[in-house]
C-alpha cells in the first residue's frame, strides 16, 4: 500500500503544530523537539489500510470505519518493540492519538487520567490540521469555525482546562 491519505508536509504540520503546543504548555527545547519527531509516526498504522477505503471520497460503511480506527493499535504494534526513546514515544502517541479526553475515543476508550501528555498535545494537532486542510471527503474550515469547534470540545475530546483557542490561533499565525 502506499500511503496517500496525507502528503509528507501534511504529516509534518501535525509534527509542527504539536511542537508549538508543547512548549505553550512548558515542554523544555529537547522535550518538545522529540515530541515534534515521534508525531511524525502517529498515522503509521494507516499502512495497513487499503488505498479504496483511505481515499474514499464519501460516507464509510462501519465495517470500513472500524477498519480505519484500527490503524492506532496497528502503529502501536509497529513501533512498541522498538528500544529507542523516540519510538516508544512514537508508539505511545500512535496508540493514543485518537483516545478522547472524556474516554469516548478509541481503540480502548480511555478517559484523559490514563493518557500522556503526548498523546493528548498530538491528538489536538491532529485535529486542528484535520479540520484546516483539504481532504478527498471535505473542504477545509474557515478558522473561527475551528476556533469554536475546539472551544466546545473542552472536556469531552480535550482537556477542560486546555487553552485549544489560543493553541489554534498560534498554529494559525505560525503556519
Amino acid at each position: 500500500h502506499s500511503f496517500p491519505t496525507r502528503r509528507s508536509s501534511d504529516l509534518y504540520k501535525v509534527a509542527h503544530y504539536s511542537r508549538l503546543i508543547s512548549l505553550q504548555m512548558g515542554f523544555s527545547e529537547i522535550e518538545a523537539e522529540n515530541l515534534k519527531i515521534a508525531s511524525i509516526l502517529h498515522d503509521i498504522g494507516k499502512i495497513a489500510i487499503p488505498d479504496k477505503i483511505l481515499l474514499k471520497p464519501g460516507k464509510l460503511t462501519n465495517e470500513e470505519f472500524n477498519l480505519i480506527k484500527s490503524h492506532a493499535e496497528v502503529g502501536y504494534e509497529i513501533l512498541k518493540d522498538s528500544k529507542k526513546d523516540i519510538l516508544q514515544l512514537a508508539a505511545k502517541i500512535a496508540l493514543e492519538h485518537h483516545e478522547k479526553y472524556d474516554g469516548t475515543g478509541y481503540p480502548r476508550g480511555i478517559m484523559s487520567s490514563e493518557l500522556s501528555l503526548e498523546g493528548r498535545i498530538v491528538a489536538l494537532a491532529d485535529v486542528f490540521d484535520a479540520l484546516s486542510s483539504e481532504r478527498v471527503y471535505k473542504k477545509p474550515w474557515p478558522m473561527e469555525d475551528i476556533l469554536n469547534y475546539l472551544d466546545s470540545q473542552r472536556g469531552k475530546q480535550f482537556d477542560s482546562r486546555s487553552e485549544e483557542r489560543r493553541v489554534g490561533k498560534e498554529c494559525q499565525r505560525s503556519c
